[in-house]
């Protein structure tokens, strides 16, 4: 292992690369005045998931406490749509804070690291090095671009279908659940019957269609980003 003048100074430029990732590229990368775009989008699926959770819930406990048991089943599902709310919810925040942590694997870690094996394949003529620091380098770079491209993805997805989280919401602002205590059993299993079933019913309806928008838009395509991920980090280390 022979250092001379030239491999010096390829040793000092490749360590100047490593520190200008960890102090200037890796804290522009991970702040989240950098991913603003994607952090709002993310905040507003957010807000959509929060609102729709506690209307499912709402919905549900008022549907519980009206007579008879007709409305039980209903008031059930509702109380079970809430779980799948939740997931998404979890989802959408992991997912906000992926934006960021990207940054920080790639130009923190993953970077200098590939930096510093090049240095040792710059001492050591090893190819083997240079291999490992350019699929390491080159993975780092598309974790930083999957993340924010998936997180777009979502926010398309979403936005497209964003009038059928409307219609769930003017629906739920319309619905009238009551029942008529006066008339008697049968005059109340009637009044909620006509009234209260079949525009629950369809409420319900477009609380599922919302449920399926935001479970795609928030779980699926993230899930499909990291297989393509792991994919293309199964066949850049391929062979290595």
């Amino acid at each position: 292992m022979t250092l001379n003048l030239k491999k010096a100074m390829m040793i000092a430029l490749v360590l100047l690369v490593a520190v200008i990732s960890v102090t200037v590229v890796a804290p522009w990368a991970s702040s989240s005045k950098t991913h603003a775009g994607s952090i709002e989008q993310t905040e507003n699926m957010t807000g959509d998931v929060l609102t729709l959770s506690g209307i499912s819930a709402g919905t549900s406990a008022t549907l519980s406490l009206l007579p008879g048991d007709i409305c039980t089943p209903i008031a059930e599902q509702m109380a079970e749509l809430s779980k799948y709310f939740l997931i998404i919810l979890s989802a959408l925040y992991l997912e906000k804070y992926l934006v960021t942590i990207a940054g920080i694997i790639t130009f923190y870690f993953l970077i200098p690291l590939a930096c510093i094996l090049f240095c040792i394949y710059i001492l050591t003529d090893g190819k083997k090095w240079r291999e490992i620091a350019g699929k390491l380098a080159l993975i780092g770079l598309i974790i930083f671009i999957l993340v924010p491209v998936s997180s777009k993805l979502s926010a398309l997805v979403y936005q497209s279908q964003q009038s059928r989280i409307n219609n769930a919401v003017e629906e739920y602002n319309g619905l009238e659940i009551e029942g008529d205590e006066g008339g008697g059993i049968i005059s109340e299993l009637t009044t909620i019957t006509n009234k209260t079933v079949d525009s629950v019913t369809n409420f319900l309806s477009s609380l599922v269609e919302s449920l399926a928008v935001m479970i795609v838009a928030s779980c699926l395509i993230p899930i499909l980003v990291f297989i393509l991920l792991a994919w293309i980090v199964k066949t850049i280390f391929a062979g290595t």
